[in-house]
């Protein structure tokens, strides 16, 4: 008898013990996010284009539609990031779980690229790089529906606006411009959306570490290209702005311990694009550098000769 009052105390106490920590609130600041795109896991279909005005009637495209892999915005200060997400103020408050709450979220930088080869005609076939920008008119405000679904984190759904800027640049340099910002005849804002995607919050309940995972570190004052126009027309807010309550909130984990990597976050382009796939980004520590390669980016030390694996 005495043994088992001992046994049922014990698990008594450990339930009790337990009740705080399921139920912990968290608070997820308010700040920028950035992904990384996978080489031709997103595309663009140049048909619904109005892309006369750059290469006369009846020109032809091949491919039609056209493999994009995302490039660095700023690979010094952002690593491997192409598109930059800001999550503006408030901070968001979860004082259990389940519980699901929605904030805004705006695309702020975006950088996708590919080749074209335009015919135009009667005329001699050029190629082109094609870069995916964002419009210099902006992009509207969208929402990411987060659901905590355990101490860390959960699964969110997201959708916002982007209005592209579709640039062709040859190999002399000379550059082709279609700005869908500024002309009626693209078609209406693409909304890119995504769902079922997992987050977890750095630093939480479980200590899930971001430093340990490779993942980049967004530090506020950096001045953004977003537009591919040359000229910085964003700053970057940081991670978690030092006028920030909470903790920072990361995509691509498992929001369980081990906190493994989730498959490639995929989105939907609407109209001008197929699918859009990005991954969590990665900036390398000092003393190597990153190699970026068709089917993921490492850190390469800098005394060390690095290559892309063969498949």
């Amino acid at each position: 008898m005495v043994r088992m009052r001992s046994t049922f105390a014990g698990l008594a106490l450990t339930l009790v013990a337990a009740v705080p920590a399921l139920a912990q609130p968290i608070t997820v600041a308010w700040g920028n996010d950035g992904w990384q795109t996978a080489a031709g896991s997103s595309q663009i279909d140049l048909s619904i284009y109005p892309l006369a005005g750059l290469f006369g009637a009846g020109a032809t495209f091949s491919p039609t539609v056209v493999s994009l892999g995302g490039v660095p915005l700023d690979a010094t200060n952002l690593g491997s990031i192409d598109t930059l997400l800001e999550r503006p103020a408030p901070s968001v408050a979860y004082s259990t779980f389940p519980e699901t709450h929605t904030f805004p979220v705006a695309l702020k930088a975006l950088r996708l690229r590919g080749s074209v080869t335009v015919t135009p005609a009667g005329g001699s076939p050029k190629t082109y790089t094609l870069t995916v920008a964002l419009s210099e008119a902006g992009s509207g405000s969208g929402t990411i529906t987060a659901h905590r679904e355990v101490a860390d984190g959960g699964h969110f759904d997201s959708s916002f606006p982007v209005q592209p800027k579709l640039v062709f640049v040859d190999s002399t340099g000379g550059r082709l411009e279609l700005d869908c910002g500024f002309t009626s005849a693209c078609p209406t804002n693409i909304t890119l959306s995504s769902t079922n995607n997992c987050w977890v919050v750095a630093h939480g309940p479980n200590n899930f570490d971001p430093a340990s995972k490779g993942i980049t570190n967004i530090a506020a004052g950096i001045a953004v290209d977003g537009t591919f126009d040359g000229t910085n027309d964003y700053t970057t807010v940081g991670k978690k702005p030092p006028a920030a309550t909470g903790l920072e909130f990361h995509v691509g984990f498992n929001p369980v311990p081990p906190f493994a990597a989730c498959l490639d976050t995929v989105h939907s382009h609407a109209v001008y694009s197929l699918t859009h796939k990005t991954k969590v980004a990665a900036v390398c520590p000092m003393g190597s550098h990153l190699i970026s390669c068709p089917t993921n980016s490492f850190c390469c030390p800098n005394n060390a000769f690095c290559v892309c694996p063969s498949h």
